[in-house]
């Protein structure tokens, strides 16, 4: 028999420790984001998320680069409008010069629309 400690409101002390809904979201967005967006250009091998900081670590192994590139969002958005649900990038550097410039010039402060198929999930997590 699996002995599992829980804390008082049932959940598992590591789960509370790092949030339940990140780790969720951590461990789906991972495969998704590498099914989908990422698949021509690499893969997303560490996802941290931060919903109450409203922040994101990832590192990405991209095709032709010898070392994985690491992206920090320190400060996101999530805006409605209407039925529509769009990510911002407030704040972000990564660990190359070029990237981190390129971003700030073409996602920063964008509104990137949410797909419908995840977007059903939103409710769950946030």
């Amino acid at each position: 028999m699996l002995d599992v400690r829980l804390t008082s409101n049932g959940t598992p002390p590591l789960l509370t420790r790092m949030g339940a809904k990140d780790w969720l979201v951590e461990k789906t967005g991972t495969a998704m984001l590498n099914q989908s967006v990422l698949k021509p250009y690499g893969t997303l091998t560490k996802l941290k998320l931060d919903t109450a900081a409203r922040s994101i670590e990832a590192e990405v192994e991209l095709n032709g680069e010898t070392q994985p590139v690491r992206i920090q969002i320190h400060e996101y958005e999530l805006l409605e409008e209407g039925d529509r649900l769009f990510f911002i990038i407030k704040k972000v550097s990564t660990s190359r010069d070029w990237l981190t410039a390129l971003a700030r010039d073409f996602a920063v402060g964008k509104k990137f629309e949410v797909p419908a198929a995840a977007r059903r999930y939103l409710p769950m997590i946030l």
